[in-house]
């Protein structure tokens, strides 16, 4: 009993201790969307609402339905403003 409650405390109380910036982005457009994906793991969920993993199953599926980067966008900028 002491060792389940023990986990369920370190389950909850994990996030508060591990620190990380989160909010540093000075960036726009596609440099915006690289340290999206490079970044934290939950901001890319917060700002565009999925995980990185579904985000680039996404862009995937979108190339190929025959969707591709423009002259002045990429189709991963194209996205993240539609999602964001």
């Amino acid at each position: 009993v002491i060792q389940s409650v023990v986990q369920a405390l370190m389950k909850y109380i994990t996030p508060y201790y591990w620190k990380q910036d989160y909010h540093t982005s000075r960036m726009k457009g596609d440099e915006w969307v690289q340290e999206l994906k490079d970044g934290h793991p939950d901001r890319i969920h917060t700002e565009l609402g999925m995980r990185l993993h579904v985000f680039l199953a996404f862009i995937i599926e979108l190339r190929l339905l025959g969707l591709e980067d423009t002259r002045n966008i990429t189709l991963d900028e194209s996205a993240a403003i539609f999602l964001y």
